[in-house]
């Protein structure tokens, strides 16, 4: 620990948006869980000076809400651009700030926030960025390069992330692979050992959005789509989150007549929703991955670490299977058959979960996910 002690670094954490798209209160993203947070809190314990600053609709001024074990500072956000439901707050008083930050590392979350080439350029400490969904319009590519030339290095969670950069895919060194760290509840929990009871069970955690236009973000509504095909007799899903986009999709489950097969809990605690994950046959991540690793997307790892595999949808409406779960088309016709076709094996449902416990013990535990984050920012402070 002494060791740490010596060779403590100043960290920042930047998550540069608002909250609106999620209908967070400011007490909600203090008291729920959120990745930023939980990454933050590891790196305090490594004995490192941290602080997360985020932005929030409801704050005036810089606020301060935190100090121990890590420093959480909120920002007001000045104006949204109109068209963006997501990615497009700007906090003249952060880039103000970012200006001035006086840190050995600046560790942005999120590549492509329209606000994203402002706070790099303003930043005079070195910079990293750390993708967490989303990809680059032809739209925003020569405005966002700047920024991806001048951060130190982009951090990602899966090697195949690479190709959502194609201006700087071939420079390896820019990247460094890190997954997300799970929830150490998680790693505790006995995984489940029955499978297969019953009509399947699936599972959808997270918030809900109002859809958008494609899939780079969640669409339980395309997902109730394509289980309203199936007919309300073959499964049960059960939706334990909340947002804006909750009304509709309630209504697309009336029209297409499964109402009486899908649950909306709203937001759940641990406890309740450790017990979906072990309950659940299958956890459903209905926006494009373009790889299924387990090691990125908390509803997918939280899922494999007790057991339960997960299906996502496929760039390019393709199907693909992998170690720990399933990547299936958005399109209704072929994600109901292929669907259909993953619930059929429930043997190899099983196969599939039981694999899941080892990997994220073994690439997620926030311990191991901290050394690595501290070892990437230790590079780039050379």
């Amino acid at each position: 620990m002494e060791l740490h002690r010596e060779a403590c670094m100043r960290i920042a954490y930047l998550l540069p948006h608002g909250w609106r798209f999620a209908s967070w209160s400011l007490s909600d993203v203090m008291e729920r869980y959120h990745f930023s947070k939980h990454i933050a809190s590891a790196m305090a314990e490594l004995g490192h000076e941290v602080t997360l600053i985020f932005l929030h609709e409801s704050v005036r001024t810089r606020t301060v809400v935190q100090t121990q074990p890590f420093r959480i500072e909120i920002f007001p956000v000045t104006f949204t651009i109109p068209l963006f439901r997501f990615g497009g707050d700007f906090s003249l008083p952060l880039i103000r700030e970012v200006r001035r930050l006086d840190v050995d590392v600046l560790h942005l979350h999120g590549c492509f926030y329209e606000t994203l080439p402002w706070l790099v350029r303003e930043a005079n400490v070195p910079t990293l960025l750390q993708w967490h969904g989303g990809r680059l319009t032809p739209l925003h590519s020569a405005a966002f390069r700047p920024a991806f030339r001048k951060s130190r290095r982009i951090i990602i969670p899966f090697a195949a992330v690479r190709s959502l950069f194609p201006r700087i895919a071939s420079s390896t060194r820019k990247f460094a692979v890190v997954p997300l760290p799970v929830r150490p509840e998680f790693l505790t929990a006995s995984p489940k050992s029955q499978y297969g009871r019953g009509v399947p069970r699936l599972l959808y955690v997270g918030r809900i959005p109002w859809p958008s236009r494609n899939l780079g973000d969640r669409r339980l509504d395309l997902f109730l789509r394509i289980l309203g095909r199936m007919g309300a007799g073959s499964f049960f899903l059960d939706v334990a989150g909340d947002g804006p986009g909750r009304s509709l999709c309630e209504k697309i489950a009336r029209e297409e007549g499964i109402a009486d097969a899908v649950s909306f809990h709203g937001y759940l605690g641990l406890a309740e929703i450790l017990a979906l994950y072990k309950n659940s046959d299958l956890t459903v991540v209905p926006f494009c991955l373009q790889d299924l690793t387990g090691t990125w997307v908390a509803q997918i790892q939280e899922s494999l670490a007790v057991g339960t595999p997960a299906v996502a949808f496929s760039p390019n409406n393709t199907y693909s299977e992998h170690d720990i779960g399933w990547r299936i088309s958005a399109d209704p016709v072929e994600g109901t058959n292929q669907l259909k076709n993953i619930l059929s094996r429930p043997g190899l449902v099983e196969v599939k979960g039981r694999k899941g416990p080892s990997l994220v013990h073994s690439q997620c535990d926030e311990h191991k996910v901290s050394r690595q984050l501290e070892a990437v920012y230790q590079a780039t402070e050379t």
